[in-house]
């Protein structure tokens, strides 16, 4: 009995280790970074609501914190692509998580008890974040980019369902846990944790064994603003001339019109036109994120029997139709199986996005792609955030829909557009990636024939 349990006892880190020894590292460093991150943006929005208590410039200054995080996407995100193309991927994450723990310990100070104005205090808060969201803009497209260093291609697919899977488990997690840090401990503490999180995610990383091949392939030329700039027109220009990249680029930014619009009336929606009390707003928030847990599940298999670009472009049609379907009756019931399809919909989807893009991309193009990608679905997010609220609050103010199963309003009628858009960026991609394929089948059959025309 002894000897087996010691022989299972020495085999069980081999065991522990999700697909190899690095992507372990990378995954622990990059989930533990990511709850951090959460718990200190649900932190910093609870505080700047306490600061401003029963002030009608509060919810300006929280939609502050979001705006603060997104403009480094858009400003800084393309340009952020060529560095990380020339510059060592893994060095390039642990500098990154260095400079970001001590910018967030930076805010330690004001969290203190001192006699500082209220607009000092915003203000340094909003360029901490700004900051932060700008370093990130390096350390995303890394992490992605290293993938391909770490693991076989034959489980990027694994590799990017357990990545996105830690993902929602660290929303949910940092979430949940942000509100009982702030009453218990205070700011301090959740900025402590998160800055810990990423020295965290410092060590972890550089207890990765990247080969030093890999880390010694940067580019030689000199860095200029006009290489820069013309490094970025190369990596737009791949992308034009990839029908592969071109469709996932505009395809997500449907996607992420549609799921914008969702997500910003998501409170509306549940606590007004299914009449759920409030205090239940976060366990129907929450089914997404468990749908989207049993995606990435499925995700592998799916992909394996049917292909990658044939589950990516179904998720999004079944998720456009569901979206719809379980918007019109306004029954709670309805909602919470609905929220849970399209939460595994969605989620598979977004799994296959980074193996669909590293298999388009050579391996000096990924950073670039990466970083376009993210600009583009923020921009595309954003500006559904600001245009639902407008059109709802202006154009379709007080319009009612009537039908035999009950009445429509503005936010109804939002989310059906959003779920027609999500359809249609699901359609678009079937469409596309059959032209594809069948591109590909002709090229194998000239391949086969180079002497016929």
């Amino acid at each position: 009995m002894f000897p087996h349990f010691s022989k299972r006892l020495r085999a069980f880190p081999k065991r522990a280790l999700l697909i190899n020894r690095n992507y372990t590292l990378l995954w622990l460093g990059g989930t533990i970074s990511l709850i951090g991150d959460v718990l200190f943006t649900m932190m910093l929005i609870l505080w700047v609501g306490t600061l401003l208590e029963n002030q009608s410039t509060a919810p300006l200054a929280v939609s502050g914190v979001v705006l603060a995080a997104a403009l480094p996407a858009l400003l800084i995100g393309p340009f952020a692509g060529v560095f990380v193309d020339r510059w060592p991927k893994q060095r390039t994450m642990r500098i990154m998580d260095a400079l970001r723990a001590v910018l967030v310990c930076s805010l330690l100070p004001i969290s203190l008890p001192l006699p500082l104005p209220l607009a000092v205090k915003l203000t340094i808060m909003y360029l901490v974040v700004a900051a932060v969201s700008g370093l990130s803009q390096f350390f995303t497209p890394a992490t992605k980019a290293i993938l391909k260093e770490v693991v076989p291609e034959e489980q990027l697919t694994r590799a990017s369902a357990l990545t996105v899977g830690a993902g929602v488990f660290s929303w949910a997690i940092g979430s949940t846990c942000a509100g009982i840090c702030y009453v218990s401990l205070g700011a301090g503490w959740a900025i402590a944790l998160n800055a810990a999180s990423f020295a965290c995610s410092w060590v972890l990383v550089g207890r990765m064994r990247v080969s030093a091949a890999a880390e010694r392939r940067a580019s030689a030329h000199p860095t200029s603003l006009r290489r820069v700039l013309t490094e970025l027109r190369e990596g737009l220009r791949f992308i034009g001339g990839q029908l592969q990249l071109r469709t996932l680029l505009l395809t997500e930014s449907l996607f992420a019109f549609g799921w914008g619009i969702v997500s910003v009336l998501a409170f509306f929606y549940i606590t007004q036109n299914t009449h759920v009390p409030v205090s239940l707003f976060g366990l129907f928030s929450a089914v997404p994120a468990i749908g989207g847990i049993l995606g990435t599940l499925l995700v592998d298999r799916a992909a394996g029997k049917f292909g990658a670009t044939s589950v990516y472009a179904r998720a999004l049609l079944f998720a456009g139709v569901m979206v719809v379907v379980s918007t019109v009756p306004n029954q709670a019931i309805i909602d919470l199986v609905g929220f849970t399809l399209i939460g595994i919909a969605t989620m598979q989807a977004e799994v296959l996005v980074g193996p669909l893009v590293l298999f388009a991309t050579p391996e000096q193009m990924v950073g670039r792609v990466f970083s376009t990608l993210g600009t583009i679905t923020t921009l595309s997010s954003l500006l559904a955030t600001f245009l639902s609220g407008f059109v709802g609050s202006t154009l379709l103010q007080g319009v009612v829909v009537h039908l035999p199963t009950g009445e429509l309003n503005a936010i109804n009628l939002l989310h059906i557009g959003a779920g027609v858009l999500i359809f249609v960026a699901g359609l678009h991609a079937s469409c596309q990636f059959r032209t594809l394929h069948e591109r590909t089948q002709m090229n194998r059959k000239a391949d086969h024939h180079p002497g016929t025309e």
